[in-house]
């Protein structure tokens, strides 16, 4: 019983090594703000190149460093309360409403400690990570 426990224990280590960036774990430790002010309710997601996944009841947010664009993703598949997976390692998502005269900059910046974007209304957004 224990070697199977050890084996399976195992498996799952390498499969979330060779899809680290696909994996999204829960980040207990992680808060958002809105415009300065707490949101709560959120659950903040992370992956190994800390791209970032808020939810927030059925609305879900992703940030990733690949195209740096806030959007929902079109398929995730979720583990309550601990972790997300995408199908693809560039995950795709939905597209915001297309509007000739506006023109949305996320101005999203990076940091080993925290993501900052603009969303769509206009609101600063600060990501916090544990």
């Amino acid at each position: 019983m224990l070697k199977r426990f050890l084996i399976l224990v195992v498996l799952i280590v390498i499969a979330l090594y060779f899809f680290r960036v696909r994996v999204f774990l829960r980040d207990p430790l992680g808060a958002v703000y809105r415009d300065g002010v707490k949101q709560d309710g959120v659950q903040v997601y992370i992956n190994q190149p800390k791209d970032v996944l808020l939810m927030n009841g059925d609305d879900r947010v992703m940030v990733q460093h690949w195209d740096r664009m806030p959007a929902a993703p079109v398929k995730l598949t979720c583990l309550r309360w601990t972790m997300c997976f995408t199908d693809e390692d560039n995950a795709p998502k939905v597209a915001g409403e297309l509007n000739e005269s506006f023109t949305y900059d996320p101005k999203v910046i990076f940091t080993d400690t925290e993501i900052l974007f603009v969303d769509r209304s206009g609101a600063q957004m600060r990501v916090k990570l544990r």
